[in-house]
């Protein structure tokens, strides 16, 4: 009868370790979806509306091999994207950014179904230190 419960302590305990494992900020987890959504924003740099250069929204992983989609930004400082929902690294490039700031303007975004807004900050606002979210949705 002490083996039956042993084994039932353990199950349960297992069982709860894994329902809860997960359960933190961690980064999103892959996902192998195909569903598109669009995404609109601004892009800033140094703090001054962008007004030319290429806005690319990469939502590869090892479950999602995918080629990244970019857009052009407007000369308002505008973009729209369509690319697959889930996690994507984004990044911008233009005449504006110039050597390591290059390095250093890569963010991720998570990208849910239906429309979503992400204005894009570069340097982003936790490392430009203007305080501030990276993105909202």
């Amino acid at each position: 009868m002490r083996t039956a419960q042993a084994w039932t302590t353990f199950f349960v305990v297992g069982a709860f370790a894994a329902l809860t494992s997960g359960c933190n900020d961690g980064p999103a987890p892959a996902t192998s979806s195909t569903e598109e959504a669009t995404v609109t924003g601004t892009v800033t740099i140094k703090g001054k509306t962008a007004t030319k250069g290429t806005v690319t929204f990469d939502a590869a992983s090892y479950q999602r091999p995918v080629g990244a989609r970019s857009a052009e930004i407007g000369k308002d400082g505008s973009y729209t994207i369509k690319t697959y929902i889930g996690h994507n690294a984004v990044r911008v490039s233009s005449p504006l950014i110039k050597g390591r700031e290059m390095d250093d303007n890569s963010q991720s975004f998570i990208v849910k179904s239906g429309d979503n807004r992400f204005d894009i900050q570069v340097p982003p606002a936790d490392q430009a230190g203007t305080g501030g979210g990276r993105g909202r949705d």
